[in-house]
């Protein structure tokens, strides 16, 4: 008889994630204060120790979450649940930032102890948000035999070969991703170009954000009536259509500049949701987390495309870098953009 075993809670791999990045603030907040006026090379390798532990425990409470999230929400109403996160989400980071610069603007001269204290309240803040994680009621799910970490690792190439709705989503993802790699560079174009005040950051942020958190009404919408595929092949045509957009709009409108930042919004918060339910639609439920960590590690390099966006424009300006990532996004979207896969009905 095959033996069956329940899976271990989720729950609990989120709440250790939850509380580990809470307790690396808080650590990191109460050493700032006592190390403010000694001690600050202790503090700065304690910096980049508490912020890995801070980074690997998003990753797995990314997992455990994205498992988490495919259970409890039914796919109609995914995509109502995800806008709503982004769109609360949106104006609570406005919230937050205006707090932090009140802080950081009567520091008095001592900078690190203002940031130990936003440290300190933004661990705190987690942690009191972490508490709505431990009423979640998750049912256990049941599985086949565990075998060992070595037999594991060694079913991931064959379980690559024979998805290929997953091989499309980290195809997609990952050419996606040349969108961020010119993220940051729609703020220098301004600057460069419009030679705008660096008190012009402030506005463009802010409407970046509006943007982003009124497109959600939009996302939201498109991916319960449409699918999440929808969404994902709306984001990459923003990805494309936004350097042209800008590069237009710089030289031939300037004032209206300013919009480029509201569809950068809209086009940031559109890759979030469709790639998060993209994701969770494709995945098995029993293999929900194995996909999860496998999108993760294969985009990966993604990361550094904004380094890499800064040594292209550097050689080659901002009219040919932005023009070959809209022309790459736009080959991107005609082919694997529509691979049929990533269409087909939610698993779970």
């Amino acid at each position: 008889m095959r033996e069956v075993y329940h899976l271990w809670p989720k729950r609990a791999f989120l709440l250790w994630a939850v509380y580990s990045r809470a307790g690396s603030f808080l650590l990191l907040g109460v050493l700032g204060l006592v190390l403010a006026d000694r001690g600050r090379g202790i503090l700065l390798v304690l910096l980049f120790a508490l912020l890995a532990t801070f980074a690997l425990g998003g990753s797995l409470g990314g997992v455990a979450y994205t498992d988490i999230y495919g259970k409890s929400i039914r796919p109609g109403q995914r995509g109502a649940f995800y806008a709503s996160r982004q769109f609360l989400g949106s104006f609570a980071a406005l919230a937050v930032t205006y707090g932090a610069e009140l802080v950081l603007r009567r520091s008095h001269g001592a900078p690190i102890a203002a940031y130990a204290w936003l440290f300190t309240a933004a661990g705190m803040f987690m942690a009191v948000a972490g508490i709505g994680f431990i009423f979640v009621q998750e049912a256990p799910q049941a599985g086949a035999r565990r075998p060992p970490l070595s037999a594991y690792l060694r079913a991931m190439p064959p379980l690559w070969r024979g998805a290929p709705d997953l091989r499309a989503l980290v195809a997609v993802e990952n050419l996606a991703s040349l969108h961020l790699m010119i993220l940051p560079f729609y703020m220098l174009l301004a600057e460069t170009s419009l030679h705008v005040p660096a008190s012009a950051a402030a506005l463009y942020t802010m409407v970046q954000v509006v943007g982003g958190a009124l497109s959600n009404v939009v996302w939201g919408a498109m991916n319960d009536r449409l699918g999440s595929a929808s969404v994902l092949r709306a984001c990459m045509a923003l990805g494309a259509a936004l350097p042209v957009v800008a590069l237009i709009l710089v030289h031939l409108a300037p004032g209206a500049y300013v919009l480029t930042f509201a569809f950068l919004g809209a086009a940031v918060n559109s890759r979030t949701l469709a790639f998060n339910n993209v994701l969770v639609d494709i995945a098995p439920p029993q293999l929900r987390a194995t996909y999860t960590g496998l999108v993760g590690t294969l985009t990966a390099p993604s990361l550094v495309l904004p380094m890499l966006g800064g040594l292209l424009v550097g050689a080659f300006g901002y009219a040919a870098v932005f023009i070959g990532v809209a022309t790459v996004l736009s080959l991107s979207l005609v082919t694997v953009g529509r691979e049929a896969t990533l269409a087909a009905p939610p698993q779970g």
